[in-house]
């Protein structure tokens, strides 16, 4: 199997989601805000406000750059990482799952986590807005996508999993 990157919208389950489909298959997890939390030893909304956007994103793709050279990996990726099309270049022979969810259901799952530095203005309405800026990116580089949207992870994992199938 291909590795596996997961990308879309922040609060759209690619860490949760990433790791059961990683158990199921029995390939490698790396997750890519996890690892910077731990490297730069600070949380992610500090980071942004610390070294700035520019900074934080240029040790986002330093990461990246480490795994795709490795084999079995399910990867999941920070919001932002479509974003930088050197990223996407990178994840070229990845199989993309993009996770999406709704504006609302989003910000159900972000209302009380402040560690998400786009989300200070935390409201569906701007989370909408974010959704609507990176639509075509997010759908241009996808492979797979799925909704999150009322779903149990189980059920989207098994989802994907099943999708996955036809890349073999």
């Amino acid at each position: 199997m291909k590795n596996i990157a997961f990308i879309g919208m922040m609060g759209s389950g690619k860490s949760v989601t990433a790791r059961v489909v990683a158990e199921k298959l029995g390939m490698n997890l790396l997750d890519i805000d996890d690892t910077l939390v731990a490297r730069m030893g600070m949380p992610i909304s500090v980071a942004f406000i610390t070294l700035g956007e520019e900074i934080f994103r240029s040790y986002e793709h330093d990461v990246l750059c480490e795994v795709v050279w490795q084999e079995n990996f399910v990867v999941s990726c920070g919001g932002g990482i479509p974003l930088n099309k050197s990223n996407m270049d990178l994840l070229q022979n990845f199989i993309k799952v993009r996770l999406t969810a709704s504006a609302e259901e989003i910000y159900r799952r972000t209302k009380d986590d402040f560690s998400r530095p786009l989300l200070k203005d935390n409201s569906p309405k701007k989370i909408a807005e974010i959704i609507a800026e990176r639509e075509e990116v997010y759908s241009r580089y996808a492979d797979i996508t799925v909704s999150t949207d009322n779903r149990s992870v189980e059920d989207v994992a098994d989802e994907i999993v099943e999708k996955l199938k036809s890349f073999n």
